[in-house]
């Protein structure tokens, strides 16, 4: 017997090599037929028999010496991981982008610069070090959300019980093969796909696989015809659970050519939608080089036609380039996003892509499952009509299969309900139940809808049955009436029925319990079948999966800001509308549509179809990503949620993957660009006005860098115009990572818009550049431009030209730390943001006054090329700038009004 997987790697280096030529001969047919034959093979339409000698074994399992074999020519059962990219390529990956490529491109033409004539470098250094802190801090945060999702995995062993050598033994999952005998009882996971050998009462919850909330009843029975994994009800998938009996299965399948594992297997091809962020930054990329390549080359043949020597014209240009590259937005962008990405972790959602941050602002769309994720995942009593509650509550204790596990209730959903419903009660539920021992049952089928429980409590012995209230109303005679048992009349039957009906029309799941005192004494189970009649109804429930207490609120936020949330489940239809009615997302159960007729539609017609509908019930996986897709060809942005494996082809079709960090399978979320910890609808919509915060921010710091690259851009241009150089790269690089910088990062802190959720989405196709967003940028140039030139032009007749030149560069930073205040809200004023509210900008721009006292007031300003200024001369320059911030308040009510956003 191996115990582990080193246990087998030892014993396999010593195996003999006739051993192998004996046994290969046995086996090659086998395995050849598990790697090319696959998925043709169907075992639901073989008898056991026949099973077992397809796969080579007997009723005694395999032996030892042939699992060996076995697990060296097919594989440890694991689902294989996608190729993790290697660390050096994922650095390599952070410098992808055309704002990057342009820094390097300027850093290597200064560097060439430098070496052929200037012997300077500081400027080269300077962008080589921005851009290496963009891709580390990038670099950073993907890894900081690797680590957090390799946290969420579980890391005890599953253990099987598995025969081999005749004997029953108790092994590792990752070492069972095909032609495994198994045994499996409720609470189980299954850990391979099997056919039933033998079974008793089982019930298996396939929701992982199939999206089907309803727990599945198994049995050993041939089945015919080409059958859905949902109908084959003799096998047992990986990736499912037992909650209910016990079975005894032959492994058909491990590890990749699992059900489980062939969805994982489609998922490993690189497709991935471009999100909105980087369709942006590409935009504001393309923008910027040919903003960049035209002005370079008229500057470049205007300088020459003036008699400027080349090597002035290059130094004119590269001053240029300098000024149009906003060097540290890449590196606040990252900044800004990581920000978010933290600010989410605390909120419960681990962010596994950067950019899903951004694109979650962006979301038109959620296609959210309904177990779990908008109800509670457990089932709840929410109706009911008790007819004799003692009797009730035994009939919950004793006809109930759940197991107790420690703290940890085991079973149907349905059952545990009931046995949480009684514990609530404080009755002593484990000690009743063995004090009065079961004498007999008649397990739930299908035909009947019922199961039946003989027990005996306190000496006599009573007949409890339950199951689905036609059923069980039809087999019952009497009913207590103030505690006096009296026949049950076909019109008090009616009156029942009725109002059993009118729960199940609000999708409750209606159950009946009835009772009997007996005398018999029952041997088989066919006796007890026969004997369900002149029964005692006890009462009826209604039970149900309740919404999250949250949801509700957050469906109408989500409506509030023209966001559409839409259930998609593999749930019965009349279920998920009661549920969509109850939270907001449906008004009527007209909005709500089965799988199977989506099937009538091409997809272009699909496009038009779910503009209509707010529910999709018995669902497969490819419906949602038809129906993902569908949104997709309006325009929308899309957020995909769910936790089976089921569901990840949508999840990676989506903008934005959502997957379960509680019930989500590990192929589920290793496709997800977001992760929830608590399974709730609500994070998704916190996550939501989160993105659109991220998004205002980004857009903010834009504006802001932009404009001061313009300013800078305008100045150079008129000073050469005018036959002067006022701004030197140098000054231009301290003005861009020194002063803009700080208050750069400080603006990605900033917090959210007041009414930010009672906005539409943006649109995937809206541009960065609204009018609106180029009026703030050009008016903030100009004036900008005309402070600094009008500083240079008055200051330069009572001072040197080097002291008038540094004036002016105090008179660019004094506008960059106003403007950053200003950009916190670009269409409100500043106060409506709270004066002093971010922290961050407080903090930044006192260390700001600092970094610029110091280089303004002592030689060290000699390092950027300037001299030091009288005290007097600052607090002028600075009292002047300050009107500015007069006028950018009050132009924005005015850009507002003129220039749409």
């Amino acid at each position: 017997m191996l115990c582990n997987r080193c246990g087998f790697r030892q014993r396999k280096s010593f195996f003999k090599f006739s051993k192998r030529i004996k046994k290969l001969t046995f086996y090659s047919f086998f395995v050849l037929k598990l790697y090319i034959v696959g998925d043709s093979v169907k075992y639901y339409d073989k008898k056991v028999e026949d099973v077992y000698k397809e796969l080579k074994t007997t009723s005694n399992g395999l032996t030892s010496d042939d699992v060996d074999l076995l697990i060296a020519d097919y594989g440890f059962n694991i689902l294989e991981e996608k190729k993790k990219t290697s660390l050096f390529i994922k650095f390599l990956s952070q410098f992808n982008d055309t704002m990057i490529i342009i820094l390097l491109v300027t850093a290597l033409v200064m560097f060439i610069y430098g070496l052929i004539y200037s012997h300077e470098y500081t400027d080269t250094i300077v962008i080589v070090v921005v851009v290496l802190i963009n891709a580390v801090m990038g670099f950073i945060q993907e890894s900081k959300a690797e680590v957090t999702l390799e946290g969420l995995k579980e890391y005890s062993k599953t253990m099987t019980t598995v025969k081999r050598d005749g004997k029953w033994q108790l092994i590792d999952s990752e070492l069972l093969v095909p032609g495994d005998i198994i045994k499996l009882q409720a609470g189980d996971k299954v850990p391979v796909d099997a056919r039933i050998i033998e079974s008793t009462n089982l019930l298996v919850d396939e929701s992982a696989l199939t999206g089907e909330s309803t727990n599945v009843e198994k049995a050993n029975i041939i089945l015919k015809g080409e059958l859905e994994i949902q109908n084959q009800v003799n096998m047992l998938f990986s990736g499912s659970s037992v909650t209910n009996g016990d079975a005894i299965a032959i492994i058909t399948a491990t590890g990749m050519n699992t059900e489980m594992g062939k969805i994982a297997l489609s998922l490993n091809t690189p497709y991935k939608v471009e999100t909105p962020l980087e369709r942006k930054t590409k935009e504001l990329s393309i923008t910027i080089t040919k903003l960049i390549f035209i002005i370079l080359i008229i500057i470049f043949f205007y300088s020459l036609y003036i008699k400027n020597s080349v090597l002035e014209t290059i130094m004119l240009c590269v001053s240029l380039a300098v000024a149009a590259i906003p060097e540290g937005l890449p590196a606040v962008i990252t900044i800004t996003l990581s920000n978010g990405t933290g600010v989410l972790s605390k909120k419960k959602a681990v962010v596994r892509q950067m950019q899903a941050v951004e694109t979650l602002g962006s979301i038109d769309v959620i296609c959210s499952d309904k177990t779990g994720t908008i109800t509670q995942n457990k089932m709840q009593i929410k109706e009911s009509m008790i007819y004799d509650e003692k009797m009730l509550d035994y009939i919950f204790i004793l006809n109930n299969e759940t197991m107790i596990d420690g703290k940890k209730m085991i079973g149907d959903p349905t059952e545990i309900c009931l046995y949480d419903y009684v514990m609530k009660k404080n009755l002593d539920v484990i000690g009743f139940r063995k004090k009065n021992k079961r004498v007999i049952s008649g397990p739930f089928d299908s035909e009947r809808k019922m199961s039946t429980s003989v027990n005996s409590i306190d000496g006599k012995t009573y007949f409890m049955t339950k199951g689905s209230y036609e059923n069980v109303l039809n087999r019952c005679k009497y009913i207590l009436k103030d505690g006096k048992k009296e026949k049950l009349t076909d019109t008090e039957k009616e009156k029942i029925k009725s109002k059993c009906d009118y729960m199940g029309n609000k999708a409750l799941r209606v159950m009946a319990y009835a009772y009997k005192e007996t005398k018999k004494n029952y041997k088989k189970v066919e006796e007890v079948f026969a004997d369900e009649k002149d029964l005692i109804l006890a009462g009826i429930v209604g039970i149900i999966d309740p919404p999250r207490d949250t949801v509700v609120k957050s469906v109408l936020e989500c409506k509030k800001a023209s966001i559409k949330p839409v259930m998609i489940t593999g749930d019965a239809l009349i279920t998920a509308c009661a549920i969509a009615r109850e939270v907001g997302i449906i008004e009527d159960n007209s909005e709500g549509i089965l799988g199977s007729e989506l099937d009538k539609y091409t997809d272009d017609e699909l496009v038009e179809v779910v503009k209509k509908y707010g529910v999709y019930a018995r669902v497969s996986p490819i419906h949602k990503e038809r129906i993902v897709k569908a949104f997709q060809a309006q325009g929308k942005v899309v957020a995909m949620t769910g936790d089976g494996v089921n569901d990840a082809p949508a999840i990676k079709d989506a903008h934005v993957g959502v997957g379960m960090g509680i019930t989500g399978t590990e192929v589920t979320k290793s496709v997800a660009d977001v992760i929830l910890l608590d399974d709730s609808f609500s994070t998704i919509v916190v996550a939501i006005e989160e993105g659109r915060r991220i998004y205002s921010n980004i857009r903010n710091n834009i504006v802001y860098s932009l404009s001061s690259n313009i300013a800078e851009i305008f100045i150079v241009l008129i000073s050469m115009f005018l036959g002067y150089n006022i701004l030197l790269p140098i000054h231009i690089l301290f003005i861009d990572l020194v002063t803009d910088s700080i208050p750069s990062i400080a603006l990605s802190f900033e917090k959210s818009e007041r009414g930010v959720m009672n906005k539409p989405p943006r649109g995937i196709d809206r541009p960065l550049f609204t009018p609106f967003v180029i009026s703030c940028i050009v008016s903030s140039a100009i004036i900008e431009t005309f402070l600094a030139l009008t500083v240079f032009f008055i200051s330069k007749n009572f001072v040197s030209q080097d002291e008038a030149i540094t004036l002016v560069l105090l008179s660019v930073v004094i506008q960059e730390i106003i403007y950053a205040i200003v950009c916190r809200n670009l269409k409100n004023l500043v106060y409506t943001q709270g004066i002093f509210s971010n922290k961050a900008m407080n903090i930044g721009i006192v260390i700001v006054l600092i970094i610029e006292a110091v280089f303004f007031l002592t030689p060290v300003g000699k390092i950027i090329d300037i001299v030091p200024l009288e005290f007097g001369h600052i607090m002028i320059i600075f009292f002047i700038n300050m009107l500015s911030f007069i006028i950018y308040e009050l132009l924005k009510p005015t850009l507002k009004i003129l220039f749409k956003d």
